[in-house]
């Protein structure tokens, strides 16, 4: 399934000090083929993400290895779509 997440920034001031790790971990999961793309928003702090799994469940699962996320930085929106 695919599933379309929006990430909304809840702490900007914490966010530099786990960049790094971050871009380290999205980039593993678009290797294993989870993230399939990934865009930073230009109105406020945060991103959309397309990401493979069997579940919305699993997305979250999944995300949940983001440092952002793990620390209460972002939080995210979890829909079901499929392709037109």
């Amino acid at each position: 399934m695919y599933v379309h997440v929006t990430g909304t920034v809840t702490e900007p001031t914490q966010l530099a000090s786990h960049a790094e790790e971050e871009v380290r971990v999205l980039r593993e999961l678009k290797d294993d083929g989870i993230v399939l793309s990934a865009y930073r928003r230009h109105d406020r702090p945060g991103a959309f993400l397309l990401v493979e799994a069997d579940s919305l469940q699993d997305a979250h699962d999944k995300l949940s290895r983001l440092p952002f996320a793990a620390n209460g930085l972002v939080t995210y929106e979890y829909t079901e779509i499929s392709p037109l």
